[in-house]
């Protein structure tokens, strides 16, 4: 029977097929998405861990339907107003909305929404893997090394990394969408035949295709309000609209069906991004260019090599980074070129989908590249980049199954070695998950396989800060310091951390020393006054702490707790009414919750005729 005839034929039994009867047909992929949520179960008993509580448990607008217009028309920051942001994630922001409106803040539903996401993203990657190559059992072991795959951990483990798994939906969908048969390969069969018989029925298949084409438009568009990464597919998507419809369209009509559909939903996309995002501060760039170019074959390898071992995977990692070419750029370019060229002749030489498999995994890891220019000491090195480049990965397998399914030797090996992977892949997962269970097990895991993170250990200690353990934190800080000598928000996590310990006279060192940067800005340089000043009072040193609010308020007479600060300075010296002014002056600049407390315990000292140096400490 000529294939056109008996895809026809197939999807129109499965169309009359029972619930039951498609279960049995159905059991391979189902059996592989319970694999999936079993190996992640683990998940489940895991609490809320970094962004997860300024991005859920602390902002109000995913806990409220009344947020909705505020959602869609700002940015993902936008609870936190003085935060700069790049993000515009609508569809990530209703998500959460979503899942709250569900299950409210129990940790244990929100892992259940990103584990059946991961389910779903490994139902389309078997979907994918089957149509591309028409082997169940290739499609089998694919899913089921994507199922299991540790890279996967930080993706579905956290629950703020959600983006990624809806992204990654959005972009498996747009390819399934167009995967209708015939399929890619040329090396499969076409009922030439059937498109001869009439232009009538080419004209039908064509305008099939087409509006395949749109559908897969749209998921491609739910892909980049989901992360901005999404427009990453404008380079595999409209490929493979353009090879699904030879032969239905030639030349430039061709390749404008295959491309517009994606050109018109990324302009509607930008338009509506640039509407948002327009007044919204930008990120302090921490890199130039030049060390973006010379660090991405360096991080691109790292990453590789994360995707394809696995071991000792820490979430979050820190990878040296370069401004100017090196032997070692040299060295890691010429391995980058040469293993594109290595996958440009397989997809020549042998088959197409190789050069997907290799777009795939390659192509969405490129924005990864860049992010380096936002962050110090080479951080933003993330595991969960690599979730949907790991479905490329998926398909390299099952193309290598099918391969060799027909030669027994080669078979009973190609099982034997998915079986071994898949199984140290379960016990890696199974593991990695108990990082996740908190701040300090995840931020522990990553000092431990990246010793010299500062970032790491700045966040631990703010984690120890927010947790009352100052001593915890005052360790933390001091190794961060010595790493990063220069690093002044290292140095102001350690004063804080000092200062809430008692330590003041050790305290006052780090800020004396801090305060002698040159590269210090503005508005740091006050805050460090302000902190300063604390410390002075707390020793009382009161001259010194006025003296420092004098210099403070010449600068900005309305800096965010300047006038807290003269309040507890004139309350430790007893002058309770110009306390009181000075805390009622600060709740009317900034509305602070603390001053309006002080004010209201300095006008009953007032009324009760009481000293207040007791209230000040």
């Amino acid at each position: 029977m000529p294939k056109g005839k008996k895809s026809k034929t197939d999807r129109q039994d499965a169309s009359r097929r029972t619930p039951l009867q498609w279960l049995r047909a159905e059991w391979l992929p189902l059996a592989v998405c319970g694999v999936a949520f079993l190996i992640y179960s683990r998940s489940l008993f895991c609490g809320f861990e970094g962004d997860d509580f300024p991005q859920i448990v602390n902002n109000p607008q995913v806990q409220s339907w009344a947020y909705l217009p505020k959602l869609l028309g700002s940015h993902l920051w936008s609870q936190l107003s003085d935060r700069p942001s790049l993000f515009y994630r609508p569809i990530f922001s209703v998500w959460m909305l979503l899942v709250h409106t569900c299950g409210g803040l129990a940790p244990w539903f929100w892992h259940l929404s990103s584990i059946l996401m991961h389910v779903a993203a490994t139902w389309l990657v078997f979907r994918i893997c089957r149509r591309l190559t028409g082997n169940d059992a290739g499609a089998a072991a694919a899913a089921a090394i994507f199922a299991v795959h540790p890279i996967h951990v930080d993706a579905v483990s956290w629950v703020s990394a959600s983006c990624e798994l809806l992204f990654a939906i959005s972009a498996l969908a747009a390819m399934l969408t167009l995967l209708d048969p015939p399929l890619l390969d040329t090396d499969i069969d076409r009922d030439k035949d059937k498109d001869k018989k009439s232009g009538r029925a080419e004209d039908g298949r064509g305008n099939f295709l087409s509006s395949r084409v749109w559908l897969s438009a749209v998921w491609f568009g739910a892909g980049l309000f989901a992360k901005e990464t999404g427009v990453t597919m404008l380079a595999i998507l409209p490929a493979i609209a353009w090879m699904q419809l030879k032969e239905r369209a030639a030349g430039r009509q061709r390749l404008w069906r295959a491309a517009f559909p994606y050109g018109v939903v990324t302009a509607g996309y930008l338009a509506v991004r640039w509407a948002v995002m327009r007044r919204m501060r930008g990120a302090t760039v921490e890199h130039g260019w030049a060390t973006v170019v010379f660090s991405a074959p360096s991080i691109l390898l790292f990453y590789l090599k994360k995707l394809f071992f696995p071991w000792n995977l820490a979430g979050t990692y820190v990878n040296p980074v370069a401004a100017s070419p090196t032997k070692l750029f040299w060295l890691q370019l010429s391995a980058v070129v040469v293993g594109a060229a290595v996958i440009a002749w397989l997809a020549i030489r042998y088959r197409s989908l190789f050069g997907l498999a290799a777009a795939l995994i390659v192509i969405p890891v490129l924005p990864a590249l860049i992010v380096i220019r936002i962050y110090p000491q080479g951080a933003g090195i993330n595991d969960r980049y690599l979730y949907l480049p790991s479905a490329g990965a998926s398909l390299l397998v099952a193309l290598i199954i099918q391969k060799v399914w027909s030669e027994r030797p080669a078979k009973v090996t190609a099982i034997v070695v998915v079986s071994l992977v898949f199984m140290t892949f379960s016990v890696m997962t199974i593991s990695q998950q108990k990082y996740y269970q908190d701040d300090i097990a995840f931020y522990s895991r990553v000092i431990g396989v990246s010793p010299s993170d500062t970032f790491a250990m700045g966040e631990l200690g703010n984690v120890y800060m927010d947790q009352g353990h100052p001593d915890l934190a005052v360790e933390q800080f001091q190794r961060a310091s010595q790493i990063a000598s220069d690093d002044q928000t290292v140095k102001s996590y350690l004063a804080r951390a000092l200062f809430a310990a008692g330590k003041y006279s050790e305290a006052e060192t780090v800020l004396k020393d801090l305060l002698q940067s040159p590269q210090m800005t503005p508005a740091w340089r006050e805050s460090m006054l302000l902190w300063l000043a604390n410390v002075e009072i707390s020793l009382g040193n009161l001259t010194v702490a006025q003296q420092l609010l004098e210099q403070a308020e010449h600068s900005n007479d309305r800096f965010p707790q300047l006038h807290l600060m003269w309040g507890i300075l004139y309350q430790r010296q007893d002058l309770l009414p110009q306390a009181l002014a000075e805390y009622e002056k600060e709740f009317a600049i900034t509305g602070d919750e603390v001053a309006r407390q002080r004010a209201a315990s300095v006008e009953r000292l007032i009324q009760s005729g009481s000293a207040g140096r007791s209230l000040t400490n």
